[in-house]
């Protein structure tokens, strides 16, 4: 069990990863959108930056299941799959393709990343955002060939029922990776704050704990989007103690 940092490639990738590793984070899940390209220069940097902090995940871009951003999110997850990611994060939201109308087309397509992960012995997994726990039992029930994805932050906002712990409950089996971050609750993305450990009004304690009575072992990324660096130092710290892991520094 590791904690990491989200980590966006199109800033200053060695600069960024320097930082983190300093704060104590042990991986990087590198953020894939706009304007990063799958391309020999960014394998390139992904080989040398691997040196400062491994890159263990790769959140792919959102896209409206395109086939051309359905290609392009193929590339990244061969190149990623080469340098030594393994696991890869997707959403099924995105903003100009309904979900309703357009499940089965989803499916299709998370199926082909899916198998193309598996191809480069790597695991795609769905992220919750939007969607609630009976939407994703449908997605999951017609695609087998993909993991979960809890987020944490993401359940306050829109998840009515039992937030986070619906989310477990029923999906603890396939559960692979926990994106962690803090907001004040709401039902809409501005209120989607990526806030540090506490500064919001999420209770982790009890999640934490039902995490740990399921076995979950797996990764755990930090979304803190502050560029204070102490506040993602106090949330490392936090989610440690909730761990009960050793301070890595």
């Amino acid at each position: 069990m590791r904690i990491g940092s989200a980590t966006f490639c199109r800033n200053d990738l060695e600069t960024e990863l320097k930082s983190i590793r300093k704060i104590g984070f042990e991986f990087a899940e590198i953020d894939l959108g706009l304007p990063i390209e799958p391309n020999e220069e960014l394998r390139t940097k992904i080989k040398s930056c691997n040196t400062i902090v491994p890159i263990l995940v790769g959140h792919l871009p959102q896209i409206d299941f395109k086939r051309d951003e359905i290609e392009r999110c193929k590339k990244f997850i061969e190149i990623l799959s080469e340098t030594g990611c393994r696991t890869f994060v997707i959403h099924l939201f995105s903003r100009n393709l309904s979900t309703k109308e357009n499940l089965n087309l989803k499916i299709n397509s998370l199926r082909e990343l899916a198998i193309c992960a598996k191809n480069g012995n790597s695991i795609l997994a769905l992220e919750n955002t939007e969607e609630d726990v009976l939407k994703l039992t449908e997605v999951f029930s017609k695609l087998n060939e993909i993991d979960f994805c809890l987020d944490i932050g993401h359940a306050n906002l829109f998840a009515r029922e039992n937030r986070s712990f619906g989310f477990i409950g029923k999906f603890y089996k396939i559960l692979r990776h926990v994106h962690i971050h803090d907001n004040n609750g709401g039902d809409s993305e501005d209120c989607d704050a990526h806030l540090q450990l506490g500064r919001g009004n999420i209770s982790f304690e009890p999640i934490i704990s039902e995490l740990k009575d399921t076995g979950y072992s797996g990764n755990f990324t930090l979304e803190i989007h502050s560029k204070n660096q102490a506040d993602k130092k106090r949330s490392i710290d936090l989610l440690r103690k909730l761990l009960n892991l050793q301070n890595k520094n």
